[in-house]
């Protein structure tokens, strides 16, 4: 069961990139969670602070492999908010953490590296810390080569403010339901924006932890209390305007929102997509 599960998340964090879009996964954790959940994984950050640009960043050890270590980077305009992931070898040790990131490994070969991800379009020295890797302007991340010719750090970046809300990839309401009311954590979560929150009972449910994690264990009953809630959502008539309706949400400095409301006939009131990393994904729904 446990490599069926692994085998599972694997293809939900790959399959972003099979499509051509952003890698948006690192060490388990997706960009766009919230910043809380890599304290809630990792324990109290070793150091934080702000960069020239304004992002503010933390920096975690990982337990499992106390020679890596992790960066969490937020925008200014979304403090809450991870927008950028790095896991980096710390100086002088030999890390072998699994990055999670296609397939590579900290202290892989230079030469594995690049017969994975092919040739970069840029290499620059960085001195002490090797060779920094960039690739063309469609991908959001970057590696660096220790001087030791090995993998030292990955680092991806969020993209986000690059979308243009494509009203063409809105998922159909029934689709939305089967996900929605899947067994399958992985296949929900494939509909599901990273910081999704949920208001029921007056209490605000979100994930906790890293998205890995939760899709493993259900930490946070995110998945729990969706199956629960969408219990008899098929049974809504989408064509009487007097039970369903479609809108946009305008929201200052953020990218509109597609809302679904559900007027009478279940306790869920709303379900409220966001157009990241080019498709929909569940952001917010409202129960009673």
């Amino acid at each position: 069961m446990k490599r069926i599960t692994t085998i599972a998340l694997l293809l939900l964090f790959m399959v972003l990139e099979v499509k051509g879009q952003a890698i948006t996964d690192l060490y388990g954790f997706r960009l766009g969670q919230f910043k809380e959940t890599a304290a809630n994984e990792l324990g109290e950050p070793f150091q934080e602070g702000e960069l020239d640009d304004g992002y503010k960043y933390q920096a975690f050890i990982i337990k499992s492999d106390s020679n890596s270590y992790m960066i969490f980077g937020c925008a200014p305009e979304q403090a809450d908010i991870i927008r950028s992931i790095q896991i980096s070898e710390r100086k002088g040790k030999n890390a072998t953490t699994d990055t999670g990131f296609k397939g590579l490994k900290l202290g892989t070969s230079k030469k594995q590296v690049e017969q994975m991800l092919g040739k970069p379009d840029e290499k620059k020295d960085i001195g002490d810390y090797g060779e920094l890797w960039s690739y063309d302007e469609r991908a959001n991340y970057s590696i660096e080569i220790g001087t030791n010719g090995k993998l030292s750090s990955v680092k991806i970046w969020d993209i986000y403010s690059d979308d243009t809300p494509d009203v063409t990839k809105l998922p159909k309401f029934k689709n939305v339901i089967k996900l929605m009311s899947s067994k399958n954590n992985v296949d929900m979560a494939s509909i599901l924006a990273p910081g999704i929150e949920i208001y029921y009972k007056d209490q605000t449910l979100f994930f906790n932890k890293s998205l890995k994690t939760e899709i493993e264990t259900d930490e946070s009953k995110v998945f729990q209390t969706i199956r629960e809630i969408s219990v008899g959502l098929n049974k809504i008539n989408t064509s009487d305007p007097n039970s369903y309706e479609e809108n946009i949400r305008l929201v200052m400095g953020q990218n509109p929102k597609h809302v679904v409301k559900i007027k009478t006939g279940h306790i869920i009131k709303e379900i409220v997509f966001e157009y990241t990393n080019k498709q929909f994904l569940i952001w917010e729904i409202n129960a009673l």
